[in-house]
Order: C-alpha cells, then sequence, then structure tokens
C-alpha cells in the first residue's frame, strides 16, 4: 500500500528498486511503481494513491534521487531520503525472499 505519511547486495537491489518505483510515483505511473511489486503488494495500490502522492512529490520540486539512511537486515527493510529541489522525503521499502518489494512507503514531511 502507498501512503504518504548500503550493505550488501540485498542494499543495492532494494536501492534500485526503490529508485525506479518512486521515479514511477512522481511521474503518476501505475505500472511503473508496480512492476517491483511482490503479488501481494500489487493488489494494494490504486490509481488515485498514485496520483495524489505524485502530486505530494511535485510540490518539493523536481525529484533527485535517494541516499541510504539505514537499514534492518533481520526485516529485509530499508529507509532512504528521497531528494527534491524543495525538499525531502522518506521512503521505506521491505523485499521479500524473491528481492520483490513487499512493502513501499512514502513519509511526507511535517507541515
Amino acid at each position: 500500500m502507498l501512503a504518504a505519511c548500503n550493505g550488501g547486495n540485498s542494499g543495492g537491489a532494494a536501492q534500485n528498486s526503490a529508485d525506479t518505483t518512486t521515479k514511477a510515483v512522481y511521474n503518476d505511473d501505475l505500472g511503473g511503481v508496480t512492476q517491483n511489486f511482490d503479488d501481494t503488494l500489487k493488489t494494494q495500490v490504486t490509481r488515485s494513491e498514485v496520483g495524489i502522492l505524485s502530486d505530494q512529490m511535485h510540490k518539493l520540486g523536481d525529484y533527485q534521487g535517494l541516499t541510504f539512511v539505514s537499514s534492518d537486515p533481520n526485516k529485509s527493510e530499508y529507509t532512504y531520503r528521497a531528494g527534491f529541489t524543495k525538499g525531502t522525503m522518506n521512503v521505506v521499502v521491505r523485499l521479500d525472499p524473491d528481492g520483490k518489494l513487499s512493502a513501499y512507503r512514502v513519509f511526507a514531511p511535517a507541515q
């Protein structure tokens, strides 16, 4: 479910998938958003959620990429800071055993 509110190979795969997905959200591209999701997560995403989150990202300016923040290897969970020309958001992803995203969360800055 979408929500607005580096070590090892897994970390690199996670960052690549998180970046690809974040670019797709920014571009309001539902197919691009879900391409790296596992089958369960794909069913939880709606076009309207992607559009709302895309609008929130655009308010922060141009997308400039992700910076690694932290990881929890026990959960296969990785946190990144998504940089924009006018601010940041945190992106948290979790990988399933096949390397697909089983969670993708975006936390908007407090207002």
